[in-house]
């Protein structure tokens, strides 16, 4: 593993390599000189001098800035191109694509405060370390095994437990339908993920809404003895959980808006008699916002 310290000589010597003239590269090259100006070309384009004086990832952390978001574009375009020209398998480019995504949203959530602890910026440069040598290697050796559609899997499952709570009276047969039909839907993103690989991110896609379709059929509890919370107490726990939720400030302003229009919609049943498909409504949407804060229960 590369560790933080040499990170910055790796891209100091990867930005000279990339500056090289093209006439000191021939065709006699060895494979692996050739794997390391490929690899230098990418980290040259992408942590160059215009972020700053500093030409290492670690150098541009150490003073707030965030050049893995700054350049995710340019990373994945520049995957695409090593897998069109055969460099790279699909596989391999989709996991490194997955990760440089994964390592932007760490990136993202160690510096929502506009700095970078010593540890984080070791984490972050362990892991992008990884990555690179990885590239530099011609990918993985170990590419993920095939994924396996487990939404799909669980609908024979789903639909008894929705059946047993419809049957018991806890849920009623308009709202064991819709859960049914969300299911469904589910499954049809699962497929269309699966088309060319599931990313880490589609999975926990895939993960929060499945969890939020758990909530609503209601026959699953967190700890030994769960505590049933009223709405707006929930409503409540969404918008604390915010902080710590690792949710982009637009993320989080949009989920605020929606939970405040069902802190309306639940002081407006409170003075009327709402049907219990209207109840049923609401505790739908606020298991989303639950799932999308990750409010933990």
């Amino acid at each position: 593993m590369i560790r933080t310290k040499n990170l910055a000589a790796l891209g100091m010597s990867a930005l000279l390599l990339s500056a090289a003239p093209v006439s000191a590269q021939s065709d006699t090259q060895p494979s692996t000189e050739k794997q390391k100006v490929r690899v230098g070309d990418i980290l040259g384009s992408l942590f160059g001098d215009r972020l700053g004086t500093s030409t290492s990832i670690e150098g541009q952390w150490a003073v707030g800035r965030k050049p893995l978001n700054t350049n995710r574009t340019q990373f994945h375009t520049r995957i695409d191109s090593d897998v069109r020209a055969g460099t790279l398998t699909q596989a391999n480019g989709t996991r490194m694509k997955s990760e440089y995504d994964e390592l932007v949203a760490l990136e993202t959530r160690y510096g929502a405060d506009g700095r970078f602890t010593t540890a984080e910026r070791t984490e972050l440069g362990d892991k992008y370390g990884t990555l690179t040598q990885a590239l530099s290697e011609g990918g993985y050796a170990d590419t993920r095994e095939p994924d396996t559609l487990a939404v799909a899997d669980g609908k024979a499952e789903f639909t008894r437990r929705v059946d047993a709570q419809v049957s018991a009276r806890r849920l009623t047969r308009t709202a064991g339908t819709r859960l049914k039909t969300d299911y469904a839907a589910l499954i049809t993103a699962e497929a269309t993920y699966a088309r060319d690989g599931i990313s880490a991110s589609e999975r926990d896609d895939l993960d929060a809404r499945l969890d939020a379709l758990d909530a609503r059929v209601g026959d699953t509890s967190y700890g030994s003895n769960p505590v049933v919370l009223d709405n707006k107490t929930r409503l409540a726990n969404v918008d604390n959980a915010l902080r710590t939720s690792g949710l982009s400030t637009s993320a989080q302003a949009q989920v605020r808006v929606e939970a405040g229009d069902l802190t309306r919609l639940d002081a407006a049943y409170a003075r009327a008699t709402p049907s219990s498909d209207d109840r049923a409504y609401l505790e739908r949407r606020i298991a989303e916002l639950e799932v999308k804060a990750k409010v933990k229960r």
